[in-house]
Protein backbone atom coordinates (compact mmCIF):
# COMPACT_ATOMS: atom_id res chain seq x y z
CA UNK A 1 0.00 0.00 0.00
CA UNK A 2 1.54 3.27 -1.00
CA UNK A 3 0.87 6.18 1.14
CA UNK A 4 1.42 9.79 1.53
CA UNK A 5 1.93 10.50 4.95
CA UNK A 6 2.35 7.45 7.65
CA UNK A 7 1.17 10.00 10.03
CA UNK A 8 -1.19 8.55 12.44
CA UNK A 9 -5.03 9.62 11.65
CA UNK A 10 -5.63 9.90 15.39
CA UNK A 11 -3.13 12.44 16.31
CA UNK A 12 -3.92 16.41 15.56
CA UNK A 13 0.60 16.38 16.29
CA UNK A 14 0.85 14.56 13.27
CA UNK A 15 2.91 11.84 14.88
CA UNK A 16 4.08 9.07 13.26
CA UNK A 17 1.83 5.60 12.86
CA UNK A 18 2.50 2.89 15.49
CA UNK A 19 0.53 -0.07 16.74
CA UNK A 20 1.64 0.18 20.02
CA UNK A 21 -1.62 0.37 21.60
CA UNK A 22 -2.15 -3.62 21.16
CA UNK A 23 1.42 -4.49 21.92
CA UNK A 24 2.77 -4.35 18.55
CA UNK A 25 5.24 -2.44 16.67
CA UNK A 26 5.87 -2.86 13.32
CA UNK A 27 7.31 -1.40 10.05
CA UNK A 28 4.28 0.48 8.51
CA UNK A 29 5.89 0.50 4.90
CA UNK A 30 5.61 -3.35 5.05
CA UNK A 31 3.09 -4.64 2.57
CA UNK A 32 -0.25 -4.97 4.81
CA UNK A 33 -0.22 -8.78 3.96
CA UNK A 34 2.93 -8.89 5.31
CA UNK A 35 1.90 -6.60 8.55
CA UNK A 36 -1.50 -8.70 9.17
CA UNK A 37 1.36 -11.83 9.62
CA UNK A 38 3.93 -10.39 11.66
CA UNK A 39 0.81 -9.28 14.09
CA UNK A 40 -0.03 -12.61 14.36
CA UNK A 41 3.03 -13.89 15.04
CA UNK A 42 3.77 -11.37 17.89
CA UNK A 43 0.48 -11.71 19.62
CA UNK A 44 0.47 -15.72 19.55
CA UNK A 45 -3.50 -15.43 20.05
CA UNK A 46 -6.31 -16.94 18.05
CA UNK A 47 -8.02 -13.68 17.67
CA UNK A 48 -5.80 -11.60 16.44
CA UNK A 49 -8.03 -10.97 13.13
CA UNK A 50 -10.41 -9.83 15.58
CA UNK A 51 -8.44 -7.66 17.30
CA UNK A 52 -7.27 -6.23 14.05
CA UNK A 53 -10.58 -5.16 12.52
CA UNK A 54 -11.66 -3.57 16.29
CA UNK A 55 -9.06 -1.87 15.82
CA UNK A 56 -9.47 -0.19 12.12
CA UNK A 57 -13.14 0.03 13.33
CA UNK A 58 -12.15 1.89 16.06
CA UNK A 59 -9.79 4.56 14.06
CA UNK A 60 -12.54 4.65 11.86
CA UNK A 61 -15.22 5.90 14.50
CA UNK A 62 -13.16 7.75 16.09
CA UNK A 63 -11.84 10.15 12.91
CA UNK A 64 -15.15 10.26 11.97
CA UNK A 65 -16.15 11.96 15.15
CA UNK A 66 -13.25 14.48 14.45
CA UNK A 67 -14.38 14.78 10.88
CA UNK A 68 -18.22 15.26 11.46
CA UNK A 69 -18.91 16.32 14.81
CA UNK A 70 -15.36 17.83 16.27
CA UNK A 71 -14.50 15.69 18.45
CA UNK A 72 -10.80 15.95 18.87
CA UNK A 73 -9.52 12.42 18.43
CA UNK A 74 -7.10 10.85 20.80
CA UNK A 75 -5.17 7.43 21.69
CA UNK A 76 -7.25 7.27 24.98
CA UNK A 77 -10.52 7.55 23.08
CA UNK A 78 -9.44 4.94 20.87
CA UNK A 79 -8.47 2.80 23.34
CA UNK A 80 -11.51 3.25 25.23
CA UNK A 81 -14.02 2.54 21.83
CA UNK A 82 -11.51 -0.56 20.96
CA UNK A 83 -12.14 -2.09 24.69
CA UNK A 84 -15.97 -1.25 24.63
CA UNK A 85 -16.37 -2.95 21.10
CA UNK A 86 -13.98 -5.92 22.59
CA UNK A 87 -15.94 -6.00 25.76
CA UNK A 88 -19.47 -6.66 23.18
CA UNK A 89 -17.38 -9.03 20.96
CA UNK A 90 -17.00 -11.26 24.19
CA UNK A 91 -20.86 -11.81 24.50
CA UNK A 92 -20.59 -13.97 20.52
CA UNK A 93 -16.94 -15.61 21.28
CA UNK A 94 -16.21 -19.59 21.69
CA UNK A 95 -16.76 -19.96 25.24
CA UNK A 96 -12.98 -21.28 25.06
CA UNK A 97 -11.62 -18.39 23.88
CA UNK A 98 -13.34 -16.03 26.70
CA UNK A 99 -10.75 -16.48 29.72
CA UNK A 100 -7.79 -15.42 26.84
CA UNK A 101 -9.46 -12.73 25.53
CA UNK A 102 -10.79 -10.98 28.84
CA UNK A 103 -7.40 -11.41 29.91
CA UNK A 104 -5.17 -9.84 26.98
CA UNK A 105 -7.98 -7.11 27.13
CA UNK A 106 -7.19 -6.61 30.68
CA UNK A 107 -3.65 -6.51 29.74
CA UNK A 108 -4.00 -3.23 27.91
Amino acid sequence: MDLNSYACDLCILQKRETMNLIGVSVTTTRPVLQIFRLIKDKLVIPFFMKIIILMTWSIWTIRNNWMFNGIDPSVDLCKRKFKFEFSLLLHRARPALIPAMTDWVQSL
